[in-house]
């Protein structure tokens, strides 16, 4: 399967990697607090370019991205999402509960740094379980930005009457945001797209494109 490389793609690559050096020097820092601030940017603009913050910002999804190439290179499967974790209702109690979790911590001022325990979390749960697992039904930010995501007006679209049928988009997505239709075509669930691009990339007929 041959990726296609574009500006667009090296420029997410170099937003990734900045934003995961900017993590690092908070964490060194001890600022990492102040990250909180870039997310909730991330999440006041979901409503506008969706969810730009998974795909290009977050370090847990930068973090996954070479587990997946080694475990991938390996042949190293990993289980799918366990049934009794797949209703909607468990995110948003992850979600509640780390809100409230959060709010008790600065209440009483504990010093606990919870992003830096949800990113661990989350790394040992994805060496195990599958990707998407994480994204759709575990990330407390994921919720969140999936809310905003589903006002956005600007999308990752399939031209069905240019879709081929192939598959291979569906393959690569990392979050299964992709599904297929009665005809065969595909389709991408956008309150769940990660605007990664690794679909598009893919696409032999460049049937994959951002719209409004």
């Amino acid at each position: 399967m041959k990726k296609k490389i574009t500006a667009k793609i090296i420029f997410m690559y170099l937003s990734e990697i900045l934003f995961f050096i900017l993590f690092f020097i908070l964490l060194k820092n001890h600022m990492l607090i102040k990250w909180m601030f870039i997310f909730i940017s991330g999440l006041l603009l979901s409503p506008f370019i969706g969810r730009f913050y998974c795909g290009w910002v977050c370090p847990i999804n930068t973090i996954f991205k070479p587990i997946n190439f080694i475990y991938k290179k390996m042949g190293i499967k990993r289980f799918k999402t366990p049934k009794f974790l797949e209703s909607n209702i468990i995110r948003y109690i992850l979600l509640f509960a780390f809100i409230a979790l959060f709010i008790t911590t600065k209440i009483l001022k504990i010093k606990l740094n919870i992003l830096l325990y949800v990113i661990g979390i989350a790394t040992l749960i994805t060496l195990f379980f599958e990707e998407a697992f994480w994204h759709k039904k575990l990330c407390p930010y994921g919720t969140l930005l999936n809310i905003g995501e589903r006002i956005s007006p600007v999308k990752l679209k399939i031209d069905e009457n240019k879709c081929i049928g192939c598959g291979l988009c569906q393959n690569v997505c990392p979050n299964n945001a992709i599904i297929t239709l009665d005809n065969k075509k595909r389709k991408i669930v956008n309150k769940e797209c990660l605007m990664c691009f690794e679909c598009q990339r893919v696409c032999p007929v460049n049937a994959i494109s951002l719209k409004k």
